[in-house]
């Protein structure tokens, strides 16, 4: 479990991004990396003085691009969180579960097991940051 859940705090979303990163890094490092693969964006954009937006960003040969914009950060990271990251961890898991056919060459079955647990300790169904 997570150090800062057991000292019975809650994890920033910029503490859950980093942590995801770390996974999706380690998840896709010995099969496929392409340095791009695991750079993740929020930019913030100012337009004529009076209005923001943030844009995630994602370029990359797994994933498909990402060009996405919402009307605050917390939106955005909470989308880089679930619909990018998060999402992506458990869909490379599924594949590499159900799809390849010799996963002992990539990882050891409890190693992707351990992957999928970190991740939905990161980020469980009803974890939102307020």
């Amino acid at each position: 479990m997570n150090v800062v859940k057991l000292l019975g705090g809650v994890m920033t979303n910029h503490e859950k991004i980093i942590g995801l990163n770390k996974i999706w890094y380690s998840l896709i490092g010995l099969d496929h990396h392409k340095d791009k693969d695991c750079h993740f964006r929020i930019c913030t954009h100012y337009y004529y003085g009076d209005k923001v937006e943030y844009e995630v960003e994602h370029h990359g040969y797994i994933m498909d691009d990402i060009y996405k914009d919402f009307n605050t950060q917390k939106e955005a990271e909470e989308y880089l969180i679930n619909e990018v990251l998060k999402k992506g961890i458990l869909e490379a898991i599924d594949w590499y579960l159900n799809t390849t056919d010799d996963i002992s060459s990539y990882y050891s079955k409890d190693q992707i097991e351990e992957y999928k647990k970190r991740t939905l300790e990161l980020v469980p169904e009803d974890d939102v940051e307020d």
